[in-house]
């Protein structure tokens, strides 16, 4: 796999805000200053693994994106991963969004989103057996 492409690093703490299961959303906020908070923002999450929910420091990092496959459709996924000193954390998702102050109130500093779902009705699908 290759390296992930750098999205964002600070020396900021950040710890796990909220996880909405319901929603498929996931907040990581800045812990150490709350008059100025930076929240990261995952949208469409899929899957999350994380050894540690606090980080002292972060590295945000793209790696390769994810694609789930139907029977009609091609939908891809970011591949985020997180790093710290000592641990790491990984979460697919369909977007993220760096926010100054708290979503939805706060200011988009940036976005990255996974490309458009692609349709898979001109592929060659393999034909389903009846018994």
């Amino acid at each position: 796999m290759n390296k992930p492409e750098p999205l964002f690093s600070s020396s900021r703490a950040f710890r796990l805000w909220r996880y909405s299961v319901e929603h498929s959303e996931l907040v990581l906020r800045t812990d150490d200053d709350p008059e100025d908070l930076v929240e990261l923002l995952f949208e469409g999450v899929l899957s999350v693994r994380f050894d540690q929910l606090r980080f002292a420091d972060i590295v945000v990092g793209r790696a390769e994106d994810h694609i789930l496959q139907s029977p009609t459709v091609d939908i891809p996924h970011l591949c985020i991963e997180l790093g710290s000193a000592g641990h790491s954390a990984e979460v697919v998702c369909r977007r993220l969004t760096c926010v100054g102050g708290t979503y939805p109130d706060g200011k988009i500093l940036w976005t990255v989103s996974a490309g458009r779902p692609r349709s898979r009705r001109h592929a060659e699908l393999p034909a389903v057996e009846r018994t």
